[in-house]
């Protein structure tokens, strides 16, 4: 079965928080305001995705801040599709899916927190949606995301 993964970065994999502190490690600091923390496991989940898939970022966030937390989690995506690839629709941003994911894959699977973004239309989509990530490092939200995964 060929297998396409579109994963989610904020409140996913990352937090970006204007706190001046949180508890889960310091990813890096995007701005002088703004920090960004990894999630426990996003690593984990990264490389598991990565053996099964192939895999697409696919975010709301501006390219150069998506690229770097990319970088630093080490997600080699196929592609990397920012804000600007997302529809604003009365006035909310939504990510579709493209036809020749639909076409080229037996099965997608969505790990993003946030499903009602997402433009819905084919039954080979699945979304597996994990707790909001807000930057505690008691979060173990994505070992849920790893077991269901490892069923494909």
């Amino acid at each position: 079965m060929k297998l396409l993964i579109i994963l989610d970065l904020d409140h996913t994999l990352i937090y970006g928080s204007y706190a001046e502190t949180e508890t889960a490690e310091l990813l890096f600091q995007h701005n002088k305001y703004l920090k960004v923390y990894k999630r426990h496991l996003a690593e984990d989940l990264v490389k598991l995705c990565q053996a099964k898939a192939d895999i697409i970022v696919y975010t709301t966030a501006l390219r150069c801040y998506a690229k770097r937390v990319c970088n630093l989690v080490d997600i080699q995506p196929l592609e990397l599709l920012s804000r600007k690839n997302c529809k604003t629709i009365d006035g909310k941003l939504k990510k579709e899916f493209k036809p020749e994911w639909i076409a080229n894959y037996n099965r997608i699977v969505v790990i993003d927190d946030s499903p009602n973004v997402w433009m819905i239309n084919n039954d080979k989509i699945d979304f597996l949606v994990p707790n909001e990530f807000r930057g505690d490092k008691n979060d173990f939200g994505l070992q849920t995301i790893i077991n269901e995964l490892k069923r494909y």
